[in-house]
């Protein structure tokens, strides 16, 4: 993450081999430490670091090739979530909808300015929607729920700077808050999904010592 950041604001052509860094070392770690390993999970990553490298490239052509590595990686996100979904009720399709609502909003922001991008940009949206609302079904009491949604809510906020930065005008500081929120975001969601395959450790009863000592003293 420093490194980037670095390479970002001290070394600009660093920037080219540090964002390659980010998802190679978060691909590295979800190796290493998950035994389970999800193979839609696995993918998602690997298309993530594809998209990360298609983007470096400026131009219009490179920037459509990465929004659908992108769009890959969000499906097979979703996809592996899935797995791990529980039986909805009546407050989680409220939930949903809120979930879609938002995405619609945003894209609805951004829309005159897309121009020839509308197509590629409401497809990439809708996936992204779709990742979150079977991130937010998985079920409660998995550990790193909590923080899986943290990942998948800075995603969205990465992608909504980026997008307000490309097509509706630059921000301050807009480059560094996409690439602080997106590290952040990928981190969490690779952190909460590794937790997610280990099991809740089992509380053991407390034994009050005066309870037996009373017993005793009452015969």
């Amino acid at each position: 993450m420093a490194l980037e950041l670095a390479g970002l604001t001290v070394i600009p052509t660093f920037h080219m081999v540090s964002k390659a860094m980010i998802m190679a070392g978060i691909i590295g770690f979800y190796i290493l430490v998950e035994k389970r390993q999800n193979n839609a999970f696995l993918t998602g990553l690997i298309f993530a670091l594809l998209g990360d490298c298609f983007l470096l490239f400026g131009t219009v052509e490179f920037f459509i090739i990465g929004l659908v590595c992108f769009l890959i990686m969000q499906l097979c996100y979703a996809v592996a979530f899935n797995h791990k979904r529980r039986i909805p009720k009546n407050r989680d399709y409220l939930v949903c909808m809120v979930i879609g609502l938002l995405g619609i909003a945003l894209i609805a922001t951004l829309w005159p300015n897309l121009g020839s991008m509308r197509a590629p940009v409401g497809l990439y949206a809708a996936s992204i929607i779709l990742m979150a609302i079977y991130a937010y079904l998985r079920h409660l009491r998995l550990r790193g729920y909590k923080i899986v949604i943290a990942g998948v809510t800075l995603f969205i906020i990465s992608d909504a700077l980026l997008g307000v930065n490309k097509f509706n005008g630059s921000l301050p500081y807009g480059q560094i808050l996409v690439m602080l929120t997106y590290m952040l975001a990928q981190y969490f969601i690779v952190t909460g999904e590794v937790l997610s395959n280990m099991p809740r450790p089992k509380l053991q009863p407390i034994i009050d010592p005066n309870s037996s000592f009373s017993r005793h003293k009452s015969k």
